[in-house]
């Protein structure tokens, strides 16, 4: 019985280990996009077509931050003027693609999510 309690007790231990070490895992750019996109076509209704474009615009952009994090230490930001052209160059093509109206609540959206995330204790 012992022994039985004892193997319960490390498996829970290494179930705990092994998903707090797959919450440090950074999604890839092609998962983030999927994401992004079927969260748009949640709160926007977004079309087909708009779902179509709006992919490339994504993983473009996601690939483009991915690569200046590297070489960054762990935990440290690319630089804000850099991260904020990438945004610009990505807004550019999704004010072509949306309409204005779904354009303005997806900035609502980024805003609101951008205060939340400040809102929140630190290393969570």
């Amino acid at each position: 019985m012992k022994v039985k309690i004892t193997l319960l007790a490390m498996l829970m231990f290494v179930g705990i280990l092994s998903t707090q070490a797959q919450q440090g895992q950074r999604r890839t750019p092609e998962e983030r996009t999927k994401m992004v996109v079927d969260r748009l076509n949640d709160s926007l209704k977004i079309t087909q077509v708009q779902q179509t474009d709006i992919s490339p615009v994504y993983l473009d952009y996601y690939k483009a931050q991915d690569k200046l994090r590297e070489g960054l230490a762990p935990g440290t930001r690319p630089e804000k003027a850099d991260m904020d052209k990438l945004t610009e160059a990505r807004d550019a093509k999704l004010k072509i693609i949306l309409t204005p109206e779904q354009f303005t609540k997806l900035k609502e959206m980024e805003a609101a999510m951008r205060q939340r995330m400040q809102q929140r204790p630190p290393g969570q």
